[in-house]
């Protein structure tokens, strides 16, 4: 007696999960017999975001943050599975892989923008593996394949979704790696991935007067959600600006008149766009 009450409150308390799975079963049983007989080459990939949608679909009608997973993952690698591995396109296999994860991305986004639907407190964080993996896929798609594109990328990608998510939340936790990840990736790139600098101490200073601007960017992107003007990044961004200064002067004298010019007038242009916020009122 107690083993069937057991069972009757499985079935009853999971009947939305053993529907989908049995649909899945079928379906994928279905294909496979289909694409045996067609020989397309591609059939076989196209199930996954068909199911994914189907999952997605599933997930606001039955208000479950678990198929809203599923369904945001199957669609994102179906899509990409499909426009990367199939047969239909000819391209590097770098580039397969860029377009894969591209696509693979749109899963994670669909799953932070759909959350909103069902819980409380959106998804958001789906925002951070999302960056991650489109900044992966770019780097595929657009460098040589070197670690130094790929950090160019990743990083700077990374930077720019935590700097977004700080400013439409009003996050001052997000805006500070946020802005410092966004220089970091081309401060890096810049200095060790190109030949503007003429010798490691030269580079090194490229480096960190761009890491100054980061900190520069800060105070710009503060100001939007604090009521009070936040003066503590001047520090570091002084700091680092006079040491990169000091040892691109160091390690090319003849340039470093039109480099200070460059990185200060970058400085000019962070704080103009600041007075023109604060012209429009967007701190309060």
């Amino acid at each position: 007696m107690e083993r069937e009450t057991t069972d009757n409150h499985t079935k009853n308390s999971h009947p939305g999960v053993l529907y989908l799975i049995g649909i899945v079963m079928v379906a994928v049983g279905i294909l496979v017999l289909a694409d045996q007989y067609l020989k397309t080459g591609w059939l076989l990939l196209a199930f996954a975001p068909i199911f994914g949608i189907f999952f997605l679909v599933e997930a606001l009608r039955m208000q479950r943050f678990l198929f809203l997973v599923i369904g945001g993952l199957l669609l994102g690698a179906g899509m990409g599975g499909f426009v990367g591995m199939s047969s239909l396109f000819n391209r590097p296999l770098a580039h397969d892989i860029g377009w894969l994860l591209v696509f693979f991305a749109t899963g994670w986004v669909a799953i932070a923008y759909l959350s909103r639907k069902i819980l409380v407190k959106p998804a958001w964080w789906a925002l951070v593996p999302a960056g991650i993996i489109f900044s992966t896929g770019i780097a595929f798609l657009l460098s040589d394949l070197r670690v130094i594109d790929f950090v160019l990328w990743v990083v700077s990608g990374t930077g720019i979704v935590l700097l977004v998510w700080g400013v439409y939340w009003r996050l001052f936790g997000l805006i500070i790696p946020g802005s410092l990840m966004v220089t970091t990736g081309p401060g890096i790139y810049l200095a060790w991935g190109t030949a503007m600098g003429l010798n490691p101490l030269a580079k090194t200073g490229i480096m960190l007067a761009i890491f100054a601007i980061g900190w520069a960017l800060i105070i710009l992107f503060s100001r939007v959600v604090t009521a009070k003007f936040v003066w503590w990044p001047l520090i570091p961004t002084g700091i680092l600006a006079m040491v990169g200064w000091g040892l691109y002067i160091s390690g090319d004298p003849k340039n470093a008149t039109s480099f200070i010019a460059n990185t200060g007038s970058i400085g000019l242009i962070i704080f103009g766009i600041y007075l023109l916020l604060l012209r429009k009122g967007i701190h309060r």
